[in-house]
């Protein structure tokens, strides 16, 4: 996603989308409004860890990029719950 998000709001509602999906693995790096650190975010079931490893890249997009792995996920949900947090 070309956004950035408040890592504890992402966090909460990635949280909720493991509850309503079969997600096993949730991984990625972040974009924080305001930060000049990549913000890396792993979750196992519902199990999140997240830490900020370097600075950005001046030739890297600012870009979430999330991976999810599971079962039967529904990619549309996903997508409208992230896109609904401000």
């Amino acid at each position: 996603m070309d956004r950035s998000f408040d890592p504890e709001k992402l966090r909460a509602q990635l949280e909720t989308l493991v509850q309503e999906q079969e997600i096993y693995r949730i991984k990625g790096f972040v974009a924080v409004p305001n930060k000049s650190m990549r913000l890396v975010l792993q979750g196992v079931g519902s199990r999140f860890e997240q830490f900020y490893d370097r600075p950005w890249q001046p030739e890297e997009p600012r870009q979430t990029r999330l991976v999810f792995i599971g079962r039967d996920l529904s990619l549309p949900a996903i997508k409208s719950k992230l896109a609904a947090l401000a």
